[in-house]
């Protein structure tokens, strides 16, 4: 599992409790920046550019990467015009009803020539294009996917929203229902089991803690993990239910060591959330689809062998557990 963690969609990293948590247990965390707002930092916001300046945050350079990917390009392309023509139709509509996001040129690597002229997005000026909403949502998500495959990064995506997720697990186009995907590859959340601050923290509030405490962090993390994937292995709810159980009466003494220290920094209220959900390609589970197979076909000019097929673990927070400050 990586102890590094790429947030995306957006260049600038949420201010919230959730990412604060992110950044205390995770050894690494990075965030997809173009080399514009290298040069120009000011172009970021105050809470993004703190956590730069106390090398809270990796900013990955998106043009110093993507030529990497043997079949980038056309792998998200040929993704999208594999749609049946009504999903295009319905998305063109969209897109004339200003349903978009903004994009920097950056990030697409020459994806964006293909879009236009699939009329789901149109240039705005010398770096950025509007893009129409779905695809905007899939094309952050495979670019986050492909860009922690590469050997060099070796990031697992992570986000706070769950609609970007989902579209790792299916398409508009695929027959097979989202819900019903999600249901064999989620993992068990544990819940009250992560301890965190209920409030957002300082870039220097982080790093001071993280600087003191990283071991015992990294270490629980860790353990929480291992046991989120031997939990995906039961299939009895009742035995899964007691191992949760007793997980939670093991971890008892390292949680109120990690609260006791958060406190004694001057955190405030403590609370126990949940880890996130870890998505995986579980046993029994053939193979992904939708996006999925796009972020695999990036790389099947290199040896395909070599990719680790849990490419799609992920933390994140679905949006109702947020502690948002």
């Amino acid at each position: 599992m990586s102890n590094k963690i790429l947030y995306f969609p957006y260049i600038n990293v949420p201010d919230t409790a959730w990412f604060s948590r992110m950044l205390l247990y995770w050894d690494e965390v990075g965030a997809i920046i173009p080399y514009d707002f290298i040069d120009n930092p000011e172009k970021l916001n105050c809470h993004t550019r703190s956590l730069v300046t106390e090398e809270l945050i990796q900013q990955i350079i998106p043009s110093q990467y993507l030529w990497k990917i043997p079949n980038f390009r056309n792998a998200f392309t040929h993704y999208l015009t594999q749609f049946d023509a009504s999903i295009l139709d319905k998305r063109r509509s969209a897109f004339i009803d200003q349903r978009m996001f903004k994009i920097h040129i950056e990030k697409m690597e020459g994806i964006e020539s293909d879009l236009v002229d699939l009329k789901l997005a149109k240039r705005i000026d010398y770096a950025w294009y509007y893009v129409e909403k779905d695809t905007a949502i899939e094309f952050m998500s495979y670019l986050a996917a492909t860009l922690g495959k590469i050997s060099e990064l070796d990031f697992a995506p992570t986000t706070d929203d769950i609609s970007y997720l989902n579209k790792f697990l299916s398409s508009s186009g695929s027959v097979i229902a989202t819900e019903r995907i999600l249901e064999k590859l989620r993992l068990e959340v544990l819940s009250d089991i992560l301890p965190a601050p209920t409030r957002r923290l300082s870039a220097f509030e982080i790093k001071n803690f993280k600087d003191s405490h990283h071991n015992d962090l990294k270490s629980f993390r860790n353990n929480v993990e291992r046991e989120l994937i031997t939990i995906a292995d039961i299939n009895d709810p009742e035995l899964k239910k007691r191992r949760i159980e007793l997980f939670k009466e093991e971890s008892a003494d390292q949680i109120e060591l990690i609260i006791d220290a958060m406190k004694k920094s001057g955190f405030g209220n403590i609370g126990l959330s949940k880890v996130g959900a870890i998505v995986s390609a579980v046993p029994g589970v053939s193979s992904l689809v939708g996006l999925a197979n796009a972020v695999l076909d990036a790389f099947r000019k290199e040896d395909i062998s070599r990719i680790n097929p849990n490419f799609l673990y992920a933390a994140f927070a679905q949006k109702e557990l947020l502690v948002k400050s």
